[in-house]
């Protein structure tokens, strides 16, 4: 018991000292995708009306892109056509994908990984705490975006449930830390960091892509069960995706094992 009081400790201390290097930019993060958040709800009264007015003319193609409408739009769907389905589902992981790239191949090619090591600290613990730091600087940007993009509801006048926007940005959570830890995964497999972040970039552009296309066209609708935009779906409308953000937590698990396994048999270039 005590062994695992020492090991937790000496985790945390390695994830608190990242998590203060990094609190700029997690607010940064935070207030940019915020800002977003409420340019959109603020822009919801008078854009509303448009779109229904073009989306009822628009070809069946775009309809089934944008999504069926029954009625007036909704701020939900607002909010659910752009800034929850590809702003921040596609923009967000790339915060992560970058933290877990550097943790490992950046500090190698920048020669202080061996300096890190040679701290009385486990190479699991690296691992472990980098994992650690991602999930909480995802909690931090995702509560951040919440707070000023509800902050923005009152000024605008509509009626959005602040609980369903915290369910489709508690939904998100999983989706970009999975690309994270598989960035840190490659980091500790491929050497390089341009390496680790290029590929979990290429698999994420490439689900946003199939779901996309295959909402545009119904041949290609067979394929967006591929893609995690797909299973998450668009919670802010609907309910909530329990089995896929566990299925991305158990995947977050996985490639976490297997990067802590790839990183100590590893040997370390200086």
């Amino acid at each position: 018991m005590t062994g695992l009081r020492t090991e937790l400790r000496r985790m945390w201390i390695f994830t608190a000292h990242q998590l203060r290097s990094r609190w700029r930019s997690l607010t940064i993060w935070g207030v940019a995708l915020g800002a977003m958040g409420a340019l959109y709800v603020v822009l919801f009264p008078s854009m509303s009306t448009f779109m229904q007015e073009y989306l009822e003319q628009a070809p069946e193609s775009l309809k089934g892109f944008l999504g069926e409408l029954q009625g007036p739009m909704t701020i939900e769907q607002w909010l659910g056509m752009e800034y929850l389905s590809l702003l921040i589902p596609v923009v967000l992981p790339f915060a992560v994908m970058i933290m877990g790239a550097r943790a490992i191949a950046g500090r190698e090619e920048r020669k202080t990984l061996d300096l890190l090591l040679s701290n009385p600290l486990p190479r699991r613990d690296v691992v472990a705490g980098t994992v650690l730091t991602m999930a909480i600087v995802l909690a931090g940007v995702l509560a951040i975006t919440w707070m000023l993009t509800y902050i923005a509801v009152p000024l605008a006048g509509v009626d959005l449930s602040p609980a369903r926007l915290a369910y489709s940005l508690v939904a998100l959570w999983p989706l970009c830390l999975l690309f994270g830890v598989l960035a840190l995964l490659l980091s500790a497999w491929v050497r390089r960091s341009a390496f680790a972040i290029t590929i979990p970039a290429v698999i994420l552009l490439a689900m946003y892509l199939a779901e996309v296309l295959g909402q545009a066209a119904k041949s290609m609708e067979p394929y967006r069960v591929v893609s995690l935009f797909y299973h998450v779906g668009n919670p802010v409308e609907g309910d909530f995706p329990w089995t896929a953000v566990l299925l991305m937590l158990a995947g977050v698990c996985v490639l976490t094992g297997a990067a802590v396994a790839v990183f100590q048999r590893r040997d370390v270039f200086t």
